[in-house]
């Protein structure tokens, strides 16, 4: 087998390598007359590192690049940490350090293992051709080439893409960035060994080594991402007039001033993406690297996502064998797709995060840093599972296995209607509304409630109410007397969802109880963090108390509204004392009730398709921010449990948070308090949502028995 491979780049020659170590011949055409230092600096972590060695290409890298060993952020504006993270315990779990260099040193790497004859120089490939038999590659020399596959790494602006699918404009993000060298020895030392983020409105600065120290030409790598409207040009070329830059970091701290006044010039690009491809290829001609899955800078896994590409591809060329290459693409599209455009997402999240200007927001942001680094010691969740994965292994396990070991998971429910809900969950919120961060899963979430659950009608008129400052939904009309109210708490993870999305379940609630609801528009992370929502629904709470007080009050919640009502329950035990009467009782459906998320709290070997660790650990950081995540109000499931009300609790087995439900059900018992633990089988999170379940129907009268008992007693 022949594969000809357009392009020599990180994947054009990465994926060369790897192809000689399974036996298969490789030719990589590059269109450059020769491999000379452009480009600028990256960085390779673990997973990369890992590919990088298994091809034997990682010797030159190693000798000659920084190793990092700190990460820092900072408000660009001025200079105040915002967090600080040692990099060893990333290390010290992964197997590998993370390291940065110059992109030439990364190339270097990878030639040198490479024979002369596999790689030519000022070979650009202007067509090709699937003959069925093979493809011909023509050169812009006239010259033919023939192969058994074609290989497109020739990056964002692949003409391989171009003739296989037609021209696709790239997305521009409206950001350039400025890239700089400076000298190592005019950097100030307390940069060494660290990765530096200055986060700043609508731009942001990274500074890192890019070799070492005692390396002749060591030096920093000082890029400066900023809006694309403050730069009157727009290319790779080197440019000396820096006026611009200055302009656009000239409200920068003094700090920034310095390191900026160390350049003498720059390169300047543009930061573009494109959205995921349906198909990377075709029976012959297949694409890698930045020709399939271009992603902005920002998650530091261009490179990596490259050299995986690579392993994976030569490990399923050498499954099928030769005179398979069509399934072998099929295999090798498969495995790559899922990650890359989930890769595509985080990098975009971090662009946005990076580049926000919003006051609000930029807190916000700044505390679900802060909330992350109490949470994941390791690094952020998405970070953890791009440098968590072994490109090696998983190139190398058969089809079985990796199907086991997907992160999106297949759907597991065995009846119609909890697979449909299972499938309703898992497709909530678009690749677009993740791209967008908290902002955009809020919005998707709020499309997904109104346009795809049915939505029942509402019992009796909904009127909007102030509850001595926090603003409410009214469901049903109050009569006076003992007639019982709901105080529904909506979920969303304490970051999406609203009184006016969960207003149908908070009437079915209120017809089950014989009453009416009351559902407080509760403050929502990470704007407003802890103790904002608890605050809202208690000051809800103390007003129902106080305008009905003949009226038994029922609190209701699923999800984070579940947390809350445990959370409600304990201030007012605690912080009241006795002053507000407690509930009647407290119903909770799949609460997220324990922010710390031990993983003896997180059902092992389930297949969520709402909720897995890295979703809860951002949710829970976006609400602690500072906060202590066992602090009592805030994970209740670690909390003295004594003294509450009668509890119903309902979740569903295979969901991430059944083991946490479960376990409040066994902490309460123990605490004396009165309990029912209601578990449902083949189900999904939040179940009682949909209306078309039939477990929520029993659900419904579940509580309807549970109020009614608590009215008799």
């Amino acid at each position: 087998m022949r594969v000809i491979i357009a392009g020599g780049g990180t994947g054009g020659l990465a994926t060369a390598i790897a192809l000689r170590k399974v036996g298969i011949e490789p030719l990589v055409l590059e269109q450059a007359a020769a491999f000379t230092a452009i480009g600028a600096g990256l960085g390779l972590y673990a997973n990369a590192m890992k590919a990088l060695t298994y091809l034997g290409a990682d010797a030159y890298w190693r000798e000659n690049v920084a190793r990092i060993d700190v990460a820092e952020q900072r408000n660009l504006n001025d200079d105040e940490l915002i967090t600080s993270s040692s990099l060893d315990p990333q290390a010290a779990k992964y197997g590998e350090h993370y390291y940065c260099g110059h992109r030439a040193d990364l190339l270097s790497s990878l030639l040198a293992p490479l024979p002369p004859e596999s790689v030519r120089t000022g070979s650009r490939v202007v067509a090709f051709e699937d003959t069925g038999r093979d493809v011909r590659v023509e050169l812009a020399t006239g010259e033919e080439v023939r192969g058994d596959l074609l290989v497109g790494a020739d990056g964002l602006r692949s003409q391989t893409r171009q003739q296989l699918m037609g021209e696709r404009e790239a997305r521009f993000t409206g950001v350039v960035v400025w890239r700089g060298l400076i000298p190592r020895e005019k950097v100030p030392q307390r940069y060494d060994a660290k990765i530096m983020s200055w986060y700043g409105p609508r731009r942001h600065v990274l500074l890192y080594p890019l070799r070492h120290d005692q390396h002749q030409e060591s030096v920093y790598s000082l890029s400066a991402f900023v809006p694309a409207t403050e730069v009157r040009r727009e290319s790779w070329t080197a440019s000396g007039d820096l006026a611009d830059l200055h302009a656009s970091l000239a409200d920068s701290c003094p700090a920034m001033h310095e390191l900026v006044a160390l350049m003498d010039t720059a390169l300047i690009t543009g930061i573009y993406f494109r959205d995921p491809l349906e198909t990377w290829g075709s029976d012959r001609v297949v694409l890698l690297g930045d020709a399939a899955h271009p992603a902005p800078p920002s998650a530091g896994q261009g490179a990596g996502m490259a050299l995986e590409d690579a392993v994976m591809l030569a490990a399923c060329l050498r499954r099928a064998g030769a005179g398979n290459e069509q399934a072998a693409v099929r295999e090798y599209m498969f495995r790559r797709q899922a990650r890359t455009t989930r890769m595509l997402e985080s990098s975009r999240v971090n662009l946005r995060n990076s580049q926000t200007s919003d006051p609000v927001q930029i807190r916000a942001r700044n505390g679900y840093v802060r909330g992350l680094r109490q949470l994941s010691p390791m690094g952020p969740p998405m970070q953890e599972w791009l440098l968590a994965h072994d490109p090696v292994a998983a190139a190398q396990q058969s089809p079985a296995e990796f199907e086991q070991n997907l992160a999106v998971p297949g759907n597991p429910m065995r009846r119609p209607e909890s697979r449909r809900a299972f499938d309703l969950w898992r497709a909530a919120l678009t690749s677009e509304h993740r791209a967008a961060g908290w902002l955009g899963e809020r919005e998707g979430y709020a499309a997904f409630v109104r346009g795809k659950l049915h939505r029942a009608d509402v019992n009796g008129p909904a009127d909007s109410v102030d509850c001595d400052g926090t603003p409410a939904l009214q469901i049903g009309t109050p009569p006076r007397g003992d007639t019982p109210v709901v105080l529904h708490l909506h979920g969303g993870g304490y970051v999406m969802g609203s009184a006016e999305l969960s207003a149908p379940l908070a009437a079915r609630l209120a017809e089950a109880a014989g009453g009416w609801s009351l559902v407080p528009d509760y403050r929502l992370a990470p704007e407003q963090p802890f103790p904002a929502a608890l605050d809202d629904v208690l000051t809800a709470y103390r007003w129902l108390a106080r305008e009905y007080p003949q009226a038994p009050i029922l609190v209701s919640g699923e999800c984070a509204g579940g947390g809350l009502a445990l959370s409600l329950a304990i201030a007012l035990r605690d912080a009241d004392r006795g002053a507000t009467r407690m509930p009647a009782g407290i119903h909770v459906v799949s609460p997220f009730c324990d922010l710390a998320l031990s993983a003896e709290q997180l059902s092992a070997g389930t297949s969520d398709p709402w909720f897995n660790r890295i979703t809860l650990l951002q949710l829970a950081a976006c609400y602690i921010h500072d906060t202590d995540p066992e602090h009592a109000l805030v994970s209740p499931l670690r909390a003295d449990l004594s003294g509450l009300p009668p509890l119903l609790i309902q979740a569903a087995e295979p969901e991430t948070l059944f083991t946490s439900a479960k376990r409040l059900a066994d902490r309460s018992r123990d605490a004396d308090v009165q309990v029912t633990f209601s578990p449902v089988a083949d189900s999904v999170h939040s179940f009682i949502l949909f209306d078309f379940l039939p477990e929520t129907d029993r659900a419904l009268a579940e509580f309807a028995a549970f109020a009614r008992a608590l009215r008799a007693f």
